[in-house]
Parts: C-alpha cells; sequence; structure tokens
C-alpha cells in the first residue's frame, strides 16, 4: 500500500528530471579541482532509499553516508575536503611517539594564528593542549573546572547551596524562567535531588547542544542569553550571535560567585550560524573583567567570525582577517576549538589558557589537573590522541584558514545558497522560512515559519519528517530545534527556552559547488510547496533519554 513518501518520490523524480539552468558567474574559484570521486549511488534510487530509512528508524545520523547522491550537510565538522598542500604536508608526517615534529611546528602556527601570548614562554608551564576533537575538548574542561570548584570550596571549607526558586530574587522573569528549567533538565538527566543540584551557572550567548550537555554533565547550569536582536529575529542585525550584555551585568549582580566562567560561542552555531561583533566581544570581555571572571571561547569557527567583523564592522574594513582574530583573542582568557570546522581538518581539537589570566588566577591548579586528564584519556601533551600526519595537516589547514580568498569563496558560497533558497520560498508576503541574515557555515531553516498555515503541533515533530523525506530526495539536512534541543518530562514535551526550531544545511568547505547545492534547494521547495502534506512523526524509541536525536527512532503517522 503506498505511503505518503510515495507522493514526494514522484515529485522528486520529476525534477531530477529538469536540464539545470545556467548561473551568472564573474569570479573564478580562488581552487581548481585536482580529485574527484563519482559517486556509488544514483540519485534515482529513491526506493532503495526509502527502505534504508526504515530501517534506521528515520534517524539522519543511522542513514549510511555512501547511500547519499546528493548533498551531505548533516554537519561541517570533519567533513572538509582538504587541499593538496594539507595532503602533502601529511606524507611528511612524523609518527614518533613523544615530541614528534609536528608539534613544534603547531606551536608556532597558535603563535601566528592567535597570538603570541597563546603559548607560555616559561618552559615548565604546558598551558596548551590538543586532543583528537572538540567534543573531548568540552569534556576535558567542564570535567576539571568541576572538580577543580569542588577542591577549593572544600580546602576553604565554603559551600554553595543548590540553586532554588527563593535563590532567584533580582533576576528578570526570563532569567528565572530559564534557570529553573535548567535546573528542573539537569535533576532529571542526572538522576538527583534537588538538594544536590546545581549551585553555579556558565552564561554564554547560545550553547551548541553537546557544549550544553557537557555543561549539565558536570551539574553546572547552560544558561543562554542570546542578544535581544537575535531573539526579536531583527533580520536587518548583523551579528545576531551576540551576548545579550544586560542580562550578563544582570546576573552577574544577583551571584557573580556561582558563575565561573562566562563563554562566547564563535560563530553562534545553534543561534544560526551568526556571527558576534568585536564590539560586544570587548564589551564582554570588560564586563568579565569588572567582576574577575574569566572569560572563554568556543572558537570552532574563529576565521568566519573575523570575516563578519571585517565586513560589517566600522574601522575593521581594510584590517586583514590575522589582524582581526588577534584582536578578537587578545579579550578572553582561554578557548576550545575543534578544529575539524576552521581549523580545516578532519580530526583535531585543543585547549589553549593564557598563564597570566584572570582563570589562572582563580584556579592556579587548572593546568596540572588538566594535564593528567589528557595523559589518562587522550595521550601525552605532545599528540594528545592526534597521528603525527594529522598535526601536519593541520598546521597547513591554519595557514589557509585566513586567507582572504579562501574565506570571500566559502561564505559568498553560503550566502547564495541561502539567496537561492529565499527566491524559491518566497511566499504571498514575500518573505521566506529562512533565518537572516545568512550566516557563515549554515543555512537555517525556520520550522515555525515553515509550517505556518498548516496544521501543524510541536509534538507532531515534522522537522523530522521534513529531513526523512529530504534524505529519500538525496540529501541530508538535520533538525535542530524542538527535538534536539527539547525534552520530555513526566509524559509531557517541554520544548527549548529560548524557542529553537531550525533544520540547518550545514556546508562542508571545498566539497560542494553551487550546482549540488541548488539542487538541495529545489528538493526542499518540493517540501515546501507541499507541506501540508508532511506527516507528523511518532518516536518509536528514545524520546525519554539525554541527546536524543542522535539515538532515537521515528515512524511517519499515517
Amino acid at each position: 500500500m503506498p505511503d505518503i513518501s510515495d507522493f514526494f518520490i514522484s515529485k522528486f523524480r520529476n525534477l531530477s528530471m529538469n536540464i539545470p539552468a545556467p548561473s551568472s558567474y564573474y569570479q573564478p574559484r580562488p581552487y581548481r579541482n585536482a580529485a574527484v570521486r563519482l559517486r556509488n549511488c544514483s540519485l534515482l534510487d529513491f526506493e532503495e532509499r526509502k527502505e534504508i530509512l526504515k530501517q534506521a528508524g528515520l534517524n539522519v545520523f543511522m542513514f549510511p553516508a555512501h547511500k547519499i547522491p546528493g548533498c551531505d550537510l548533516l554537519s561541517d565538522s570533519g567533513t572538509t575536503t582538504m587541499t593538496m598542500e594539507q595532503w602533502a604536508q601529511m606524507l611528511l608526517g612524523d609518527e614518533a611517539y613523544g615530541s614528534n615534529e609536528g608539534y613544534f611546528e603547531l606551536k608556532d602556527q597558535i603563535k601566528d594564528t592567535f597570538g603570541e601570548n597563546w603559548i607560555s614562554n616559561d618552559e615548565n608551564i604546558q598551558n596548551w593542549f590538543i586532543f583528537h576533537q572538540g567534543r573531548a575538548c568540552e569534556y576535558a574542561l567542564f570535567t576539571v573546572l568541576s572538580r577543580i570548584l569542588k577542591m577549593q570550596f572544600e580546602t576553604k571549607k565554603i559551600s554553595f547551596e543548590p540553586i532554588t526558586d527563593n535563590l532567584l530574587t533580582n533576576l528578570s522573569v526570563k532569567l528565572k524562567q530559564r534557570i529553573s528549567k535548567n535546573i528542573e533538565k539537569i535533576l532529571d538527566t542526572l538522576e538527583i535531588s534537588k538538594k544536590n543540584g546545581p549551585a553555579f551557572v556558565i552564561p554564554c550567548n547560545t550553547y551548541f547542544d553537546t557544549t550544553g550537555a557537557n555543561v549539565e554533565h558536570r551539574n553546572i547550569i547552560p544558561l543562554n542569553i542570546p542578544c535581544k536582536e537575535h531573539e526579536d529575529d531583527d533580520v536587518s542585525y548583523n551579528f545576531r550571535g551576540n551576548i545579550n550584555l544586560e542580562d550578563l551585568k544582570i546576573l552577574l549582580e544577583w551571584g557573580k560567585e556561582r558563575i565561573p566562567l562566562i563563554y562566547l560561542t564563535i560563530t553562534n552555531n545553534a543561534g544560526g550560524g551568526q556571527p558576534v561583533s568585536m564590539k560586544n566581544i570587548k564589551e564582554t570581555s570588560k564586563i568579565a573583567k569588572t567582576y574577575k571572571i574569566p572569560l572563554f571561547f568556543d572558537a570552532c569557527r574563529f576565521a568566519e567570525n573575523a570575516w563578519f567583523i571585517k565586513q560589517y564592522e566600522n574601522g575593521y574594513e581594510s584590517k586583514k582577517i590575522e589582524d582581526i582574530v588577534h584582536e578578537m583573542f587578545e579579550n578572553v582568557d582561554g578557548f576550545h576549538i575543534s578544529f575539524k570546522k576552521d581549523g580545516l581538518v578532519n580530526i583535531g581539537g585543543a585547549i589553549l589558557i593564557k598563564d597570566e589570566s584572570i582563570f589562572m588566577e582563580k584556579y592556579p591548579k587548572f593546568l596540572e589537573k588538566l594535564t593528567d586528564h589528557q595523559i589518562l584519556t587522550e595521550g601525552h601533551p605532545t599528540y594528545g590522541g592526534l597521528a603525527g600526519r594529522d598535526l601536519k595537516g593541520l598546521i597547513q589547514g591554519l595557514k589557509i584558514v585566513i586567507r582572504q580568498e579562501y574565506l570571500d569563496h566559502r561564505i559568498n558560497q553560503t550566502k547564495r545558497f541561502g539567496w537561492k533558497l529565499i527566491e524559491l520560498l518566497k511566499g504571498k508576503k514575500n518573505e521566506a522560512p529562512v533565518l537572516q541574515p545568512i550566516g557563515g557555515h549554515a543555512i537555517y531553516l525556520k520550522m515555525d515559519d515553515f509550517f505556518i498555515g498548516t496544521d501543524t503541533k510541536d509534538t507532531d515533530f515534522k522537522s523530522i519528517a521534513l529531513t526523512a523525506l529530504l534524505l529519500i530526495g538525496g540529501h541530508r539536512l538535520v533538525e535542530l530545534g524542538l527535538y534536539s534541543f527539547g525534552k520530555l518530562k513526566n509524559g509531557k514535551e517541554i520544548p527549548p527556552d529560548p524557542r529553537v526550531n531550525y533544520v540547518r544545511a550545514a556546508i562542508p568547505r571545498l566539497a560542494y559547488e553551487d550546482q549540488d547545492l541548488f539542487s538541495v534547494a529545489e528538493a526542499i521547495k518540493v517540501l515546501y510547496d507541499n507541506r501540508e502534506k508532511i506527516p507528523a512523526i511518532k518516536v518509536t524509541y528514545g524520546q525519554d533519554l539525554m541527546l536524543r536525536h542522535f539515538k532515537s527512532r521515528f515512524e511517519f503517522k499515517s
């Protein structure tokens, strides 16, 4: 018996028969193809993908990548097509167990990329740490920080009672609600009682899913305080990734002793790939210094953020990208980074902490404890879980990523994809369900607007259905919204606060051309034009799990 997916298969099949239309280009790409790989599956294998998708429980993470004939836009993390220069350097990799050649070259490159003061001049101090990826950095940072906090309070015989509603006086209603919801989530996730609940808060412009989960896992509240322009969906504002400075000051006045760290994600991934302005970085740094609270970057897309500052912020239009990067990083005590994004490699991450910083004043034992953690979990500090050849590829990647011509191509390709979607999805009011301005690494479809005018409830999880149907059409995107960031509590779905409801198309670096991305846009248009037919979703497994979007299984409701 045919189901709704058969209807969309017929639409996708008709679409595939169209002849590509020419586009206008006035500048060549800053690179040429030196090697290509032909796909081993066909766009026309719709029925096969339908059956594979059923076996995968409609979960895009579980769909085999080699069966995707179109664009795999699940993530831009670790999916970069590396350059020939990088591959050539990898052949020179030194695979010594300790102190390999690449370690010393990377040490020099970090100073070139981020600034001289990121490598300690004291040979007895190890203040930079290599990890196999950014997620391991997050886990290490918040695991060691929570242990240090516990040690300090035990040594000083000081204890903070857990945060409860009666302690949230002098906060705005918005901040009270968000903190209370975070507390409930942590108590449920960690299966602990209120008397053992979180006593600390780490505010951020917006956490990504695993970063926030790592904070929660250490019984600390990850508090999102995006800027007002972002919450108001101001499409004319170029720096929607900013942190809300007024909320930050209110929070610090309420309880600076409960805030071990302030955190900025650049660019703001879960907030739509939006950049953070230099002004906002500097003002956040000034506030942090006033209250003597360390400031950290999640620096995964630092070069893309610098491009936006050069493009849109007064006084930076004539500055070099590397100078803007240095200025950004002068304002923070430390950062962690997944090199799988703006390192232009497929593996790698790092934590770096200035040895003369507020962070080290507050947590003088941190470097020692982090070194122990790294050795126990990743390996010796001179390789940190990476092969010598990976270090060589990373060094070259850090040289390429700040080149103006690379960043111009990278971000303008994302913009062209976004503009194509806006052109195709414009409704009667000349509006399209696309987050604007277009960010640096991805396009975000606004699901509340996508399904407006249809009979759609939050618990229908139609964003999951959209990504499943699009996979049948040959392309992979990911839901980052009510299911990914929401939670089931006592049989009731609790949406994220602030509300996040997107489907993201993250563009791998140097991997696709406009023809590929525009074909995704046309497939999305098929779904948009027939959105009233997109079915609701039944969750068959995992609705109550932590980080459930990675593990759940679904089926279409009939």
